[in-house]
């Protein structure tokens, strides 16, 4: 966390570094004895993968860190280290049983509609993130555990868990589930998605679906987490939507926009040679990006073709041909930017082995393409990818090629992101692609127990539709614990073996400026670029 109401952004790299967030950077700071300058307007260039909705109890998608930040709080800050900070929250206790979390909050908070910030806003907000109305793709399982709530005084509410939950500071600190108005939730909840309303540094203003989203500067913000409360020193903040990256790069060579997220891995060397231009990064915690198997269906319901795909892949390959280096491989099934992490076994690549055991699945004949037959049926799987991130395409077309070599057909379809996110609920599919980040290990209890597997009751976030009771009992104990490391340990350990995705590489965030743009800090929970501490000299 940065602490400093006049963090430059060579300061922001320097604590990144120390912090060891994987920063790096060729910083320009601003004139001597100059500091933070209010006003102007600062334009971010991002990639097509924009939200549907920005109510943030709704959606999921790799941006929505990035969107909603401006508008929203949390009741808690994750810092540089890991730590979990006060923010919405000045202060909590918990039970020593771990199910009953006694919150006391931040006096003087109002929301953008002049509401107040206090205990019944809070059991509002976590009332709606587990209503079956919202649909939260992710909120929902976050605080799965949340039983009620019992508002004791105006700033302070006891929350109640059915069971002990210990990532639940940590996922408090996430964007996802950031406070939104209660008068909004009360009065007009239908409105949360297009026009939401927050108590965060900036109002929405615009929203041009599509094309780019614009807010304006709250000026009574005085309770920001990094240390300086007051409002932004921007006055306008502009997210355009560029899907290319080609265009979003040449964007930010032209001055078209002051930055650029998910730089194109292929430019960022060019970007810290170049005097003009700022670099920073940081490694996002949770689950790496992977290739994601459906277990729930011919042909990868059986586990020996799985381990066949996992085993074919150079993985290393196909992620220093795609990143250009910028990206490491990943080690296992959370990265190591994550709380909790921990080692579970490592992922070989041995092509010899994929076919032996397809062999002994009993693919042994291969037709005049080389796809493998049994009883008559090709071994063929179909992929769904969007095309929102060019790199994603390029990973899964040289996966297909690997797939292809040991005798494993892969069609990949072109499908819109609702498209994408209906099928994959579904279970129609049978390869994807994709990254799931968060503050936590717990990420394998949303990604893998069954429990989270999509019914028409509930949407789950277990798209690989992996249903294992050794690995769901690992899970369950590990929400538990106070200390669930080596328990997160022994659960991969488990999932190399069911092979349920190929976790690829770690993802960092590509971040670049303008060397006039100073301030640009992290939102640590998720590795996301955030505005509230930047300004343009």
């Amino acid at each position: 966390m940065l602490t400093r109401s006049t963090t430059l952004l060579v300061a922001a790299l320097v604590m990144a570094v120390l912090a060891g967030c994987g920063a790096d950077a060729t910083p320009r700071p601003a004139a001597a004895g100059s500091g933070p300058k209010p006003g102007g307007t600062l334009v971010l260039g991002e990639n097509a993968d924009e939200p549907p909705c920005l109510d943030p109890h709704q959606t999921s998608t790799t941006n929505t860190t990035v969107v909603s930040r401006p508008i929203f709080d949390s009741l808690l800050w994750q810092d540089a280290e890991g730590n979990i900070k006060p923010w919405l929250a000045e202060s909590w206790k918990i039970s020593d049983d771990g199910l009953t979390y006694t919150f006391r909050l931040r006096q003087g908070v109002t929301f953008h509609d002049g509401s107040a910030w206090n205990a019944e806003a809070l059991k509002l907000n976590l009332e709606h993130m587990r209503d079956p109305a919202t649909k939260s793709p992710l909120a929902a399982s976050y605080i799965a555990p949340y039983k009620d709530a019992k508002v004791l005084d105006e700033h302070t509410l006891e929350v109640r868990l059915g069971s002990p939950y210990s990532a639940l500071l940590n996922v408090l600190a996430q964007s996802y589930l950031a406070m939104i108005s209660p008068k909004q939730l009360k009065e007009a909840p239908e409105s949360t998605c297009e026009h939401p309303i927050g108590s965060g540094p900036f109002v929405l203003d615009t929203w041009t679906k599509g094309q780019s989203i614009t807010y304006k500067k709250n000026p009574a913000y005085a309770w920001g987490p990094t240390g300086r409360e007051g409002p932004a020193y921007l006055d306008r903040l502009e997210i355009r939507f560029l899907a290319e990256d080609a265009t979003r790069y040449n964007a930010l060579l032209s001055g078209e926009v002051d930055v650029i997220d998910n730089t194109p891995p292929a430019n960022v060397e060019d970007v810290k040679a170049n005097p003009d231009l700022t670099f920073i990064t940081i490694d996002r915690p949770g689950h790496p990006f992977s290739v994601w198997l459906n277990t729930g269906r011919a042909p990868f319901d059986d586990r020996r073709v799985r381990q066949a795909l996992t085993l074919a892949v150079d993985r290393k390959a196909i992620i220093d041909s795609v990143s250009f280096g910028q990206w490491n491989v990943a080690t296992n099934f959370v990265t190591a930017a994550t709380p909790d992490h921990a080692e579970g076994g490592r992922i070989d690549y041995d092509p010899a082995r994929a076919n032996a055991l397809l062999d002994e699945a009993g693919w042994t004949a291969r037709d005049k393409d080389g796809i493998r037959l049994k009883n008559g049926r090709r071994l063929s799987a179909v992929a769904i990818d969007t095309g929102v991130n060019p790199q994603n395409t390029q990973i899964l077309v040289q996966t297909q090629a690997a797939a292809a070599k040991a005798g494993i057909e892969i069609t990949i379809e072109n499908v819109t992101s609702q498209e994408s996110q209906d099928r994959t609920g579904k279970g129609d599919f049978d390869v994807s692609v994709g990254i799931w980040t968060t503050n936590t290990a717990d990420v394998l209890w949303i990604q893998y127990s069954s429990k989270n597997i999509t019914t028409p009751q509930r949407r789950g976030q277990n798209i690989t539709r992996l249903s294992d009771d050794e690995l769901d009992e690992l899970l369950e104990q590990a929400r538990a614990a106070k200390d669930p490391t080596e328990l997160y340990a022994k659960a991969q350990a488990r999932l190399l073996d069911l092979a349920p995705a190929i976790p690829l590489y770690d993802r960092p965030s590509l971040v670049s400026a303008q060397s006039r743009v100073h301030g640009l800090t992290w939102d640590h929970a998720y590795g996301a670029v955030i505005f509230h501490d930047a300004w343009v000299s």
